[in-house]
């Protein structure tokens, strides 16, 4: 009979402050989880640069503008499945500090339905976009030449919300490098296709801006294929467990209940610079202009805090399955210290660098000119952006860990419709400042949201390992063992095993 290890609970409490031995090496855990996330984040804007840039050159911009819409609202609905599936973290996440090979495949068939479920929803309505967008007073004539590559990104929703499925899962299992890699291999292949199905090649007729479309769908069903080939061959050890094929309906309920505020979360603060980007239309030519070079860096720059949030998630999601106090500390620490660095860096890079970007950007006509003038100083003003969601984004990812979603969720809708949002019209339109209002009421509802979200960070930090800890040690109490593994990560618990 095999011996298995056991987990002593550290003999620490909620008052206790992190050492620096552990924070450090939660630091290189975060780091080692956030670098292949944020290089995602990275490769997949290389994507939607190319396929921008590409329509541009080859069509125009009447095209281009045809296709930004059809692009925008896929994004919008994308982000709120992606938040709902990111439901799934804390719990896989749990499933496999366990060692629990059965609720990690339960964990996937609820994340299939969840896909299904968000398909049946979302991709009707990007398919019929075309139709019910011209009700809301969007030109007729871009709906028109659009349509087919709207059409075509309401198929791509599907396999791509597959794909978020298992980004997902690798991430909460700490192996995002694997997606990485797939997501490395797509970008050329994206590149390819564009050109054959946009201009045609040999027997492939040419597509037109729809192509992009098109190749959007070829690249999502390859990956997703991949990660599911992937995703079969991790789980061959797990051949011999018994199969149960329904699905868990009551475990679907805890998933959304804690997925559906993310998502809500993350459409609302990608929405309010959307909607900023509407409003600055309604603005001069150098107003625009500076609008949209800010917000490309923006998108950039904000690839780091994202990526922390989620390492931050799981990290902390890892910790309050181990009941592990310490580590729960180390962890925020680690996230806390980690943001501050990135941020302060990125807000020096930023300050040191906007006056040459800008100026390097735009040309030295009079328009240029003036537009690089307004966009050195937004600039600047997303550097101290930068340095005020880092920690916020870390926090929501920390308090997501422990299943608080709903409480980030309500301080985002504060901080940038209730506060930031108005703000941002008042200066500019009563008080005259133009886009860079705008920018200043975007970076106050930021700085409103860092701080709420910190608040109930602190909070409830005590009170959440305090019940941590408590419920970790009445679990023992109950079982007559020292900590909740039954079984090391290479065999079937006990416990497990009987229930299936």
């Amino acid at each position: 009979m095999s011996t298995s290890p056991t987990y002593t609970a550290p003999a620490s409490s909620p008052g206790q402050l992190a050492g620096p031995r552990p924070v450090a090496q939660e630091g290189r855990s975060l780091l080692r989880l956030a670098a292949p996330i944020m290089l995602i984040a990275l490769v997949n804007m290389g994507m939607s640069i190319t396929d921008t840039a590409m329509v541009s050159v080859l069509f125009g911009a009447q095209a281009l503008a045809a296709v930004a819409v059809g692009s925008d609202l896929y994004s919008i609905l994308f982000y709120l499945g992606a938040g709902v599936l990111g439901g799934l973290v804390p719990f896989y996440t749990a499933a496999v500090v366990r060692a629990d090979p059965v609720d990690r495949l339960r964990l996937e068939r609820i994340g299939r339905v969840v896909v299904l479920l968000l398909g049946l929803l979302l991709v009707p309505l990007v398919w019929f976009a075309p139709d019910w967008l011209g009700l809301l007073g969007i030109d007729a004539v871009l709906l028109h030449e659009g349509s087919g590559y709207t059409r075509a990104m309401a198929l791509t929703l599907l396999p791509m919300l597959g794909v978020m499925l298992y980004r997902t899962i690798l991430t909460a299992a700490e192996k995002p490098k694997v997606f990485l890699k797939v997501t490395l291999a797509m970008l050329p292949l994206n590149a390819a296709a564009n050109w054959v199905l946009m201009v045609g090649a040999g027997p492939i007729p040419a597509f037109g801006p729809a192509g992009a479309g098109y190749s959007s769908l070829i690249v999502a069903s390859t990956s997703l294929l991949i990660l599911v080939l992937v995703a079969r061959s991790s789980t061959e050890r797990f051949s011999l467990l018994p199969r149960d094929p329904r699905v868990d309906w009551s475990g679907l309920v805890p998933v959304l209940r804690v997925g559906l505020p993310i998502g809500i979360a993350t459409v609302a603060e990608v929405g309010v610079f959307l909607g900023a980007t509407i409003y600055a239309a309604t603005l001069s030519a150098a107003d625009v202009a500076a609008h949209t070079l800010t917000l490309r860096t923006a998108g950039v720059a904000y690839a780091v805090p994202a990526a922390l949030l989620q390492a931050s998630m799981v990290r902390m999601a890892r910790a309050h399955t181990l009941g592990d106090v310490a580590m729960q500390r180390a962890v925020t620490t680690g996230s806390l210290v980690l943001s501050l660095g990135f941020g302060l860096a990125i807000c020096l890079a930023l300050g040191i660098g906007a006056g040459p970007l800008a100026h390097g950007f735009f040309d030295g006509s009079p328009a240029g000119l003036a537009a690089a003038g307004l966009a050195a100083g937004l600039l600047v003003l997303l550097g101290v952006m930068e340095l005020i969601v880092g920690p916020g984004s870390a926090a929501a990812g920390l308090l997501r860990g422990r299943k608080v979603t709903r409480a980030p969720m309500v301080y985002v809708l504060i901080g940038h419709w209730a506060v930031g949002a108005p703000i941002g019209i008042y200066l500019c339109e009563v008080q005259g400042m133009g886009i860079t209002g705008i920018w200043i009421g975007l970076s106050a509802g930021t700085l409103l949201t860092t701080v709420l979200t910190l608040w109930r960070l602190f909070a409830g930090s005590a009170q959440a390992t305090a019940a941590s800890a408590s419920q970790h040690n009445s679990a023992n109490a109950r079982t007559g063992t020292n900590g909740p593994f039954l079984g090391d990560s290479g065999s079937v618990p006990k416990a497990v095993a009987n229930r299936s």
